[in-house]
């Protein structure tokens, strides 16, 4: 893609007169700059949004994100499993670009731990929202590495509550991992870690609610441990036959109250229509271990089957985007990056590729291609690449799998045999794309390579769901 300044700088320096001076100038952009905010989930399923047809849970806030904005119908994580999907995210750049393919939870491969999280060399969201004046902020989970060169106030965030690694207990007394800044925070005095995690956003938002902001808020719910509020859990308990499908909608809950809590907070200081939100989830739900759904999706976290990438995503900025808009074209978390910078009136560092394209131009009809003509994947042993309508799965050793996503959304019947040529053509694609990439610093323990085969057998999977 071409770096430039986003439309909407020029737009604001066409705005200001010749006869400013340079505090004027300063003063109208710091006014008019929009502030950006990206909601992260953990591990949901697709089908756990009542905006995607759950009649049990009900997710009213997230839900109003789509009713107030657009809803990427064909959205897309640039990783299965939840560290390659955050580097993707917060680079712009397919994360095997620069070797972090792998997801972080052990050194499987025996790599220096050193390099064992996002590499330094490159830059994120916050590094470059940073360069053009904006309050940066984290909240919640990280999994980018743990030593001091990958902390978040290390990374471009002017501020960092959450936890290091993948994952943490919820509840008061057991969530010990929590830190602010560099130092642990009195874990017995947290609350329920959600609303936590939330309460610490609508702090940052406060506190920089007359400054140009940008806010990661990374929520670990619905991600193991499965550990809901019990006033919740209770009441979900009597509209579920398992008790961990009723744990999953309690901490989907706790999740979408707090989404509630921060897009209310926007409203009270009035600054809702200057802040471009986006929500989405890392990957497809982790079944069984959460009990998450992902109809009418096949497979789970961990694959590359709908289940597996195919995310809610939305976007809602008042006064710009069209409020209950479906963009149906496919799009990428890599896009968030482009988008954001652009806004901020920052340029991509020519130095590097951007695989991610500034969205706002497709989104209001003044670009009318596809943002994307091919989307790729890879973790290892498998991947994938979309085109059109079209998508290859590809293993290492064995056949691929060609579906037609218009016709079988479930990707259930395999045009493999009947389509050679298209099949040569997805590979010749799909070998073009990783010549471009390297090998992960840090490979996976060989057990996850059967451990997501066994996911790309429906039937397995139908097995794991839980009502």
């Amino acid at each position: 893609m071409k770096n430039s300044i986003g439309a909407f700088s020029l737009m604001l320096a066409a705005s200001i007169t010749p006869g400013c001076n340079a505090l004027q100038q300063k003063e109208a952009e710091e006014v008019q700059r929009p502030n950006v905010i990206i909601l992260f989930s953990d591990d949901a399923g697709f089908a756990d949004f009542s905006m995607n047809g759950n009649k049990l849970i009900k997710t009213p806030n997230i839900d109003a994100i789509a009713q107030n904005g657009v809803t990427f119908t064909n959205g897309y994580v640039s990783g299965p499993v939840c560290s390659p999907s955050r580097a993707g995210l917060l680079t712009g750049r397919y994360q095997q670009r620069f070797g972090h393919e792998c997801n972080l939870g052990g050194n499987y491969s025996k790599t220096d731990e050193e390099l064992l999280g996002l590499p330094v060399g490159e830059l994120t969201i916050a590094d470059l929202m940073k360069e053009k004046g904006y309050q940066t902020g984290m909240v919640g989970k990280w999994h980018l590495g743990e030593k001091s060169q990958f902390h978040p106030c290390n990374r471009g965030f002017d501020t960092f509550f959450g936890m290091l690694g993948g994952g943490s207990a919820y509840h008061t007394g057991l969530a010990k991992d929590i830190i602010r800044n560099f130092e642990p925070v009195d874990y017995t005095a947290l609350p329920y870690l959600t609303d936590a995690f939330g309460d610490e956003a609508c702090a940052f938002i406060q506190k920089n609610k007359e400054q140009p902001f940008f806010l990661y808020l990374s929520f670990n719910a619905p991600h193991t441990p499965m550990h809901a509020r019990p006033d919740y859990l209770e009441e979900a308990r009597a509209m579920f036959q398992t008790g961990q499908r009723a744990v999953n909608a309690a901490m989907t809950r706790s999740l979408d109250e707090n989404v509630g809590k921060v897009m209310k907070k926007l409203k009270e200081l009035g600054i809702e229509d200057n802040t471009l939100v986006f929500f989405a989830n890392d990957n497809g739900g982790a079944m069984p271990y959460n009990a998450s759904c992902n109809d009418p999706f096949s497979g789970t976290k961990g694959t590359f089957l709908e289940g597996g990438v195919h995310v809610p995503f939305l976007a809602q900025w008042p006064g710009v985007l069209p409020a209950g808009t479906k963009y149906k074209k496919p799009v990428i978390t890599l896009d968030i990056l482009p988008t954001a910078v652009a806004l901020a009136g920052g340029e991509l560092p020519v130095e590097k590729v951007y695989d991610g394209v500034d969205l706002l131009p497709f989104i209001k009809g003044k670009k009318n291609e596809v943002p994307h003509e091919k989307l790729f994947w890879r973790l290892q042993h498998h991947g994938a690449v979309r085109k059109g309508d079209w998508k290859l799965i590809w293993f290492d050793d064995q056949a691929p799998r060609l579906h037609n996503l218009s016709e079988d959304i479930a990707e259930q019947i395999d045009l493999a045999e009947q389509e050679p040529a298209l099949v040569k053509e997805l590979l010749n694609d799909f070998q073009g794309w990783q010549n471009e990439m390297i090998s992960p610093l840090w490979v996976s323990h060989p057990q996850w390579k059967q451990h997501s085969r066994m996911r790309y057998n429906q039937a397995y999977v139908d097995s794991l769901k839980k009502d």
